[in-house]
């Protein structure tokens, strides 16, 4: 091994130690570049790929790194390329997990326009019951007891209806074609007091929250799954390094190889952002890429379109998929616009005063009235319920 092999090899080594300079990564971006370089790298991402799943804590991380230089010290030279794939393999478990954030870090940033599928604003309607439009523009509302199979012609795909309101792309072989736009689109939408999980025909698994919507090809093809979303969505996508997965939002769009995340268009306080529980993603708004890790949150501020980056519970964030309302040091009016949503309930707030108090609870798969009685004891106010309406009075 000449010193120029040795340089960067241990240059790999600082990077997926996270403890790469900014120069070192320009020099990796420029090494990727060769042909030779990418199969070499192409090697590590296949020990990825087989590593589906694996978890572990930064100890773990750390401990593991430091065996592994420990073992490329002591290598000799001349056998160091031809072992250290196979001496990786046991340390796949930490490899898998630090080698997918390293791969967003060489791969080339292109600009928005690069989508294979541009965002296409879905409309909610104001209407209680989950929607499923298949491709042919059929609409079917989900949870129909009467129809626990649909079948979507245009796809030749079976559609099972599992409880009231989950739905599974079953036994569903990739297509052949490489571009989005050529799929067979579904699209779901789900109004206010209602929430749905979807299994995609990869195995990814999606929640959506109240007022959110999702548009998805029925079969995904050879090139990239990119996903249409608004609103409050969960996402655990199913790993598949030759076809990266795309969720586009308006003005945002999050690239993912196999993750959990969510994302959140709502907008209440003039932003959107996507918060990270585990594995990478990196997140594009125009010519800004950020690459976030496990409990960051990254947002786009719309009016001035700079994007922030800050430490979040994600476990917290997320915990709506699960049927738990958590709440933590909100203000008030905050509260009244989640639980309008939570509920599909519209909320009038007679209690001024009460508007600027913050508010902490956790309601799990708790009723409207649970909550209200709850919430209006700790502030020493009252409820009345009219129909789909609630009055709070002091």
């Amino acid at each position: 091994m000449n010193q120029t092999s040795k340089n960067i090899d241990e240059l790999l080594i600082r990077i997926l130690d996270d403890t790469a300079t900014r120069a070192d990564l320009r020099v990796f971006a420029e090494w990727i570049r060769t042909e030779e370089n990418r199969k070499y790298f192409e090697q590590y991402k296949k020990i990825w790929h087989t590593t589906t799943g694996v978890q572990c804590d930064d100890q773990v991380v750390k401990e593991g790194w430091q065996d592994y230089k420990q073992f490329m010290r002591v290598l000799p030279e001349r056998r160091k390329r031809a072992v250290v794939l196979r001496r990786v393999l046991q340390y796949a478990a930490i490899v898998a997990v630090i080698l997918s954030c390293v791969y967003f870090f060489l791969k080339p940033i292109g600009s928005m326009d690069d989508l294979a599928i541009a965002y296409v604003d879905i409309t909610i309607p104001n209407e209680r019951g989950v929607m499923l439009t298949l491709a042919d523009g059929e609409k079917v509302v989900v949870g129909n007891e009467k129809r626990e199979v649909i079948f979507e012609k245009t796809g030749n795909v079976n559609i099972k209806q599992e409880g009231r309101n989950e739905l599974v792309y079953e036994n569903v072989k990739i297509s052949e074609k490489r571009n989005v736009e050529e799929e067979a689109m579904n699209e779901i939408t789900v109004p206010a007091g209602e929430r749905v999980s979807i299994i995609l025909s990869d195995g990814t698994k999606v929640w959506l929250n109240s007022e959110s919507a999702i548009r998805y090809p029925v079969r995904f093809g050879i090139g990239k799954r990119v996903v249409t979303v608004k609103g409050n969505v969960y996402f655990e996508v199913t790993k598949d390094v030759s076809r990266p997965f795309f969720v586009v939002m308006k003005d945002m769009e999050t690239e993912v190889l196999g993750t959990s995340f969510e994302v959140n268009t709502y907008g209440d306080h003039g932003e959107i952002y996507m918060a990270l529980v585990e594995g990478c993603v990196r997140v594009r708004s125009g010519n800004h890429v950020v690459v976030a890790k496990p409990n960051e949150q990254v947002a786009l501020d719309l009016e001035s379109r700079k994007i922030s980056t800050k430490e979040v519970d994600a476990a917290r964030l997320v915990a709506w998929k699960d049927g738990v309302l958590m709440i933590k040091n909100e203000p008030f009016v905050d509260v009244i616009r989640r639980l309008e949503r939570w509920f599909g309930v519209e909320i009038e707030n007679q209690c001024l005063q009460s508007s600027a108090l913050l508010f902490s609870g956790v309601f799990e798969r708790s009723g409207l009235e649970v909550v209200l009685q709850t919430i209006c004891a700790n502030l020493n106010i009252n409820y009345v319920i009219d129909g789909n309406r609630v009055i709070l009075k002091n």
